[in-house]
Parts: structure tokens; sequence; C-alpha cells
């Protein structure tokens, strides 16, 4: 089954009614869970792709896995130590720069946390000489800060995507990345203008993207219009898009 399901598709996207449809025309005996199950181990092997809910591409790309630079590190290593307990989400903006035509001057460390737990995080990141603010004193001070990679400390974000955690701490993916740069241009003002749509385009070139996820994330932000606008200028929405 999964040969002939790759032949056929080979080079296309799909959703799974169309895959189900296709079995269904040369062996009526599989059920649609089986097929279902054969899709997914493909998906695991790396021969398809998933880009959103029910919805493969048969093409192969990798999946981004966001490093973090020395600074973000070592928010990490605090954190674990100090607030074992504490939810973290972390997202590094020097990963932005292999899709950037121009590079930043300055990346950003965001370190999403319960509003309750900011003030203690704030202190304990400045006390241990990190160069740490708030999310709210960061826009007006942004063209003080002479560090090359500041940590801005915000309140969580609700429906927030994000790789699997590793102890307390969980690093941002890249569906979420995008979608937060266009809601947050107070923290990410560098990463706007052309270099938001380069970043858009090339993002969705390079890795695995699950469209749906982000339009879900985008749409609990309330900045639907303006992610799918950006995603409807990239060459691989274009083909995709319909489906989302």
């Amino acid at each position: 089954m999964k040969s002939e399901i790759l032949k056929n598709f080979d080079g296309q996207c799909c959703s799974i009614d169309d895959i189900v449809r296709f079995v269904e025309c040369f062996d009526e005996s599989k059920s649609r869970k089986t097929i279902i199950w054969n899709v997914n181990d493909l998906v695991k092997q790396g021969k398809i792709i998933r880009i959103g809910r029910g919805l493969y591409e048969f093409k192969t790309k990798p999946k981004l896995q966001p490093s973090m630079g020395e600074s973000a590190q070592s928010v990490c290593s605090l954190l674990s130590d100090n607030f074992k307990y504490l939810d973290v989400t972390i997202t590094d903006s020097d990963v932005l720069g292999q899709f950037m035509n121009l590079q930043p001057f300055a990346t950003v460390v965001v370190v999403e946390i319960r509003k309750s737990a900011n003030k203690a995080v704030l202190s304990a990141l400045r006390n241990s000489g990190v160069d740490a603010y708030a999310k709210r004193d960061f826009s007006q001070l942004e063209q003080y800060i002479s560090s090359s990679q500041p940590v801005v400390i915000r309140p969580e974000l609700s429906a927030n995507p994000s790789l699997p955690k590793a102890s307390n701490i969980r690093i941002a993916n890249i569906e979420k990345i995008l979608v937060d740069l266009v809601c947050d241009e107070d923290i990410y003002g560098q990463y706007q203008g052309e270099e938001l749509y380069n970043i858009y385009q090339n993002a969705t070139s390079d890795y695995v993207v699950n469209y749906s996820q982000i339009m879900k994330y985008a749409a609990a932000r309330k900045k639907k219009a303006e992610v799918l606008e950006i995603l409807q200028n990239t060459s691989e929405f274009k083909k995709v898009g319909h489906l989302v």
C-alpha cells in the first residue's frame, strides 16, 4: 500500500481523504484506520511531510531544530537550577539569521513564564549578570541596550506551540516563531518589512511547516488575517493554501 501511495501522489499535496479514496479504488478491504496508520508511518520514515491537520506533502524536508546561543543557554541553565517547577518557553531569534538577506545587528532571547513569576525571574537574571528586561520596558529602552543578545521576559501566551520540553523548559518551534514575529513588533522590530517576507519565504521553503498550527496560533493571537497575507506571498503556501 505504501509504495502505491508514494507513487501516485509523488510531488503532490493532498488530504487524508484523497489518500483514502485512492487506496479504496484498488483495495476496498483496507479500513480508513489502516490507511491512516500507513500514512503516519510514512511521515515517521521521512518520506512525506505533514503540513497541517490531515494534510500531507509528498516530498522530503527537514524539521527545524532551533539551536540556542550562549545567552539563551545561560538563561535555561539558571532557570532550571533556580525555578525547577516553573514552566518556561524560550525563543532565540538567532535562528532567524539563516532566513534573512541582511543579518540583524543583535538578536533577542524571549522568555515566557506565568505572569506572577515575572518579577522574580527578572530579578534573578539581572542578579546573575544577564541583560534582562520586562516586555513592557523593552521597546522604550531598546535604543540604549548595548548587549548583542538581550533577554525579554513576558507573560506566557495561551495556545502556545513549542517543541517537546526537556524538564520544565520548552523551545519555541518554527510555527510559533513565525506568528510571534507578526504579533510582537515591539520585540522583533528589526525583523519587519521586507525581511519578514524573506523569513516566511525561506523558512517555509527549507523546513517542514505545519500550516494548520500556524493558523490556529495566529487566530488565538488575533493576527490570522495578517499572517495569512504573508503566507500567501510564499511559494510553498501557494501550492498548499487551498487545502489549509
